[in-house]
């Protein structure tokens, strides 16, 4: 399932009735099968690609414009607030509404026997939605379906995911978690990092920060704004330009038993999905 892509004005929305769904289909296929079809069967879903060309990207965004639009640009009408957009811009951030729906997406796994494929690094340079990239998207898919339908939990034990952000030494080190034995594959200096702060006296921006130093299981940025106060991580509709499989963040999985060959991509490499996180 792929969806939230014709919604992307109402992230706060779809951020209860994504979760409503499912639980609305399950119930009528369960219901008109006779209850042959499990109550709570797995469902998974695919999180929503990086779409444009990133042009206009991590060029350290000024946090709350002198003059928005009046609707902040995605759902907030009839006013811009913190109460809508979040208080970090979590979900909207002026015309960026595909990052709040991939924020829900993300939170809608708290509803049980669920599963996301995290896709962001497979876009067109048609700058369409659409991966063509089919068979890296099915095997993520696969990973979750086999773990939360077959038990197979093993498959699906690599799933990178940012477990945590504290501001050290005067730099911010994020760790990550749901790694492969072979740890964090990061780009040093890559793009994708940006961190909330004073850029020009009180002026709050998103500073873009390239990533400046990683280990096993973590990385360090180290351009930051005065009186930094969050991080976050491909926070764009076109958060990786045209590029497929260039990610700032990998890590690698064990091989799908039974794949077959792949053309495109790295089949077991894993990209850490987009997040925010307070300092």
């Amino acid at each position: 399932c792929n969806k939230g892509k014709n919604t992307p004005a109402e992230p706060r929305r779809y951020s209860c009735s994504f979760p409503a769904m499912i639980e609305d289909w399950r119930a009528k296929w369960h219901a008109l099968t006779d209850n042959a079809t499990a109550r709570h069967f797995p469902f998974g879903w695919a999180q929503l690609n990086s779409d444009g060309t990133g042009r206009q990207d991590y060029t350290n965004r000024t946090f709350n414009p002198p003059h928005p639009p009046a609707n902040c640009g995605r759902g907030c009408a009839p006013a811009c607030s913190g109460e809508c957009l979040g208080r970090y811009h979590e979900w909207g951030d002026y015309g960026n509404g595909f990052t709040g729906l991939r924020y829900a997406q993300s939170a809608a796994l708290r509803v049980r026997n669920t599963f996301q494929a995290v896709i962001i690094d497979t876009p067109v340079a048609s700058g369409s939605i659409h991966s063509p990239f089919t068979q890296p998207v099915g095997r993520r898919l696969a990973r979750g379906a086999l773990a939360v339908a077959y038990g197979r939990k093993e498959l699906h034990a690599v799933d990178p995911i940012a477990t945590g952000a504290v501001l050290r030494a005067g730099a911010v080190e994020i760790s990550v978690g749901g790694l492969g034995r072979g740890g964090l594959m990061a780009e040093i200096g890559a793009r994708g990092f940006e961190v909330l702060g004073n850029c020009s006296g009180p002026t709050l921006c998103w500073m873009s920060s390239p990533i400046s130093a990683a280990s096993a299981d973590a990385v360090t940025l180290s351009a930051l704004p005065a009186q930094p106060q969050a991080v976050r991580y491909l926070w764009y509709i076109d958060a990786v330009g045209v590029h497929p499989f260039r990610a700032p963040i990998y890590t690698k999985a064990l091989p799908l038993p039974g794949a077959p060959g792949i053309k495109y991509g790295n089949g077991e490499l894993l990209p850490l999905g987009p997040f925010l996180l307070p300092l």
